[in-house]
């Protein structure tokens, strides 16, 4: 190869990567927030703190306890029935580097928006789903979730009731 054609080669594949490196940018960008979240953002979940029993038309109930651990972190439990006796898995929701994040087992969502009615994730990392979580009282949320992984969207709302534990 000649020095000019070694040359011409170089061009046009910087040109490339220049023209293709916004897109890039920009796609990785794509529902996150135009503000980084601050412990005041994450604090207006305080909502979620405790045990709930999850319902929906045609699904099983199900139940999780939401614990804060700091003010960064909550700590999620699932569980299959209300006596609460065997965890059936953990998630978690955190606050870090301006970042809200919920992750369950492989997977993890980033929180697009939160205030005093509640939070809205997108997927990231091994999910395909959003989810928004609404305040309707201090003993009532819904949880919507949406998801297009049958080439349909579906919606299901769950409706989340507080349990009183001992």
């Amino acid at each position: 190869m000649t020095t000019l054609v070694k040359s011409a080669f170089c061009r046009a594949a910087l040109l490339a990567l220049v023209a293709v490196a916004p897109l890039v940018a920009q796609s990785s960008q794509r529902g996150q927030p135009a503000t980084p979240f601050a412990t005041s953002d994450f604090a207006k979940l305080k909502w979620l703190e405790g045990t709930w029993r999850g319902s929906a038309a045609g699904q099983e109930p199900f139940f999780e306890r939401y614990r804060f651990v700091n003010d960064s972190t909550i700590e999620i439990s699932y569980y299959r029935d209300s006596t609460l006796a065997h965890e059936s898995g953990t998630g978690r929701v955190y606050l870090t580097v301006g970042r809200i994040y919920h992750t369950t087992g492989p997977g993890r969502w980033g929180a697009t928006r939160v205030d005093s009615s509640g939070i809205y994730f997108i997927p990231q990392v091994n999910a395909r789903n959003t989810f928004a979580w609404a305040f309707k009282s201090a003993d009532t949320w819904t949880a919507t979730l949406r998801s297009g992984a049958t080439g349909r969207e579906t919606v299901t709302v769950f409706e989340m009731k507080r349990l009183r534990t001992p």
